[in-house]
């Protein structure tokens, strides 16, 4: 089991609220430059898609380095 000291936890609320900042911008964005629901499904998928990836990252390591 992975321990995580207060400073992981702390930036893990932080990317968190990075994460939910950089969609609403992306959204926001896309609507004031009139993109159809196609292209601003696509952007948000690929911003969505490395994000999960980096956050997937994030939790192997961790239990990498745990063992």
């Amino acid at each position: 089991m992975v321990v995580w000291s207060d400073t992981e936890i702390a930036v893990f609320y932080v990317v968190a609220l990075m994460i939910v900042f950089k969609l609403w911008t992306v959204w926001h964005v896309s609507l004031k430059a009139n993109a159809n629901a196609a292209g601003r499904m696509i952007f948000l998928g690929i911003i969505s898609g490395l994000t999960l990836f980096g956050i997937a990252a994030k939790f192997y390591i961790s239990s990498v380095m745990g063992i």
